[in-house]
């Protein structure tokens, strides 16, 4: 009986095998005829689909409009090309379609070398500050820092440099002649430049640059105090000299931004801590009307006459300060109206692929001055000789804006 029950087992084991591969092969064609059917139809409906991207940017237009580019690179173009470097340069070129100078697409190479490079202190150049000059579509000197092979070789500030070794300077290569000043120890870079309306050849032996920002003294019992840039821990910098001139009990500070291409926003409002009671010192506004007010804190502000130095050549945070001191009314501003740069770059990274440094909002004075393209008026104009008011160093006798805020200094004792 074991064994017929074994038999019979069997059996009903190839009826249920038969009736498995009989619905299988069911199952197979219902796919194959369905997939033939699927087929036919993308073949029918392709050209009512071809283009199925989507935005929430770009219009369908515009984005049929980039297919197509990029469907006649890949069709006709000879050689091999990286799709990689496609969108690298789309994005590239959207950026300078905006037509700003300090709005531009880094890519990631440039990125990591400019961020990890922010980090230090010290670098490899001539020792110079830069920004863009929108007349000659070049760049301008802003200042050269003490000592440095820039200052030695006869760089002032106000030159213009029109070629950087080979490099002519325009608006698309700025940045590349930019970073092009800087090299390796002991080999030297070949600049053109304009001054004056003269045009002449400057060889200027690149060395490792320790950034040194601030310069202090005494003149006449007044302390004196230079800031050639609000970078690389300006803050400690300014604040160490400061309490010196203060242990020396001087009869009032003197603050020179001449020159002085800005820096860092939150060091210069840092500084500001230091010398100001409790009020509104800068208000940033976004594209949507946004606004974020700046504020010193009143732990400590200055009890001495205050006056700061400014010329043409002042940019940025230097106009943060100097319009904060002006408003503050703890000071008075001396000189001659500063460069009108009043805008904040934010970098976006993208993804393991660059980043974008873009013009993201504006300063507003405590006043509600507008900075960009506009300027700070200074208290009292005191303008300077053309032939020196763009020079790193100006003899004592001949600085006619340090006189004039040494005056004003005694007057107030």
């Amino acid at each position: 009986m074991e064994e017929n029950n074994y038999n019979y087992e069997n059996e009903g084991n190839k009826i249920n095998k038969t009736k498995i591969i009989s619905n299988a092969i069911t199952l197979t064609i219902a796919i194959v005829l369905s997939a033939i059917i699927l087929f036919c139809l993308y073949i029918v409906a392709k050209p009512y689909f071809a283009t199925t991207l989507t935005s929430n940017f770009f219009t369908q237009e515009q984005i049929d409009r980039l297919e197509t580019a990029a469907k006649i690179i890949d069709n006709d173009f000879l050689y091999e090309y990286d799709k990689e470097k496609l969108v690298d340069g789309a994005i590239d070129g959207m950026v300078n379609s905006l037509d700003n100078i300090y709005t531009y697409y880094e890519f990631e190479d440039e990125y990591q070398e400019s961020s990890n490079g922010g980090s230090n202190d010290n670098y490899v150049g001539i020792g110079v500050h830069l920004t863009y000059d929108i007349t000659n579509k070049a760049i301008k000197v802003l200042g050269t820092m003490p000592n440095s092979p820039a200052e030695q070789a006869g760089v002032k500030a106000g030159d213009v440099i029109l070629t950087v070794d080979e490099l002519y300077v325009t608006t698309d290569t700025y940045l590349e002649a930019v970073d092009k000043i800087k090299g390796e120890p002991d080999t030297t870079v070949k600049l053109t430049i304009l001054r004056n309306g003269e045009t002449f050849e400057l060889e200027v032996k690149r060395a490792s640059i320790v950034e040194n920002n601030v310069a202090s003294e005494v003149i006449d019992d007044i302390g004196y105090i230079r800031i050639f840039s609000f970078d690389n821990g300006i803050y400690n910098q300014f604040k160490e000299e400061y309490t010196k001139l203060r242990e020396k009990n001087v009869k009032g500070i003197i603050v020179d931004l001449r020159n002085n291409s800005g820096g860092y926003v939150a060091d210069t409002l840092n500084i500001l801590n230091l010398l100001l009671p409790k009020l509104d010192v800068l208000k940033l506004v976004d594209k949507d009307g946004n606004a974020r007010v700046f504020r010193t804190d009143d732990t400590e502000q200055i009890d001495i006459p205050l006056a700061v130095i400014v010329n043409q050549n002042s940019a940025s945070s230097s106009e943060i300060f100097a319009s904060a001191i002006k408003d503050s009314k703890k000071g008075i501003v001396i000189g001659t109206k500063t460069f009108g740069k009043g805008v904040v770059q934010y970098v976006e990274p993208i993804a393991n692929h660059g980043a974008i440094s873009i013009v993201a909002a504006q300063y507003f004075t405590p006043s509600g001055v507008v900075i960009q393209d506009n300027g700070i008026e200074p208290n009292i104009v005191v303008e300077l000789p053309d032939e020196i008011k763009n020079n790193s160093y100006i003899e004592r006798d001949q600085d006619l804006q340090l006189q004039e805020a040494i005056k004003y200094i005694n007057s107030q004792m």
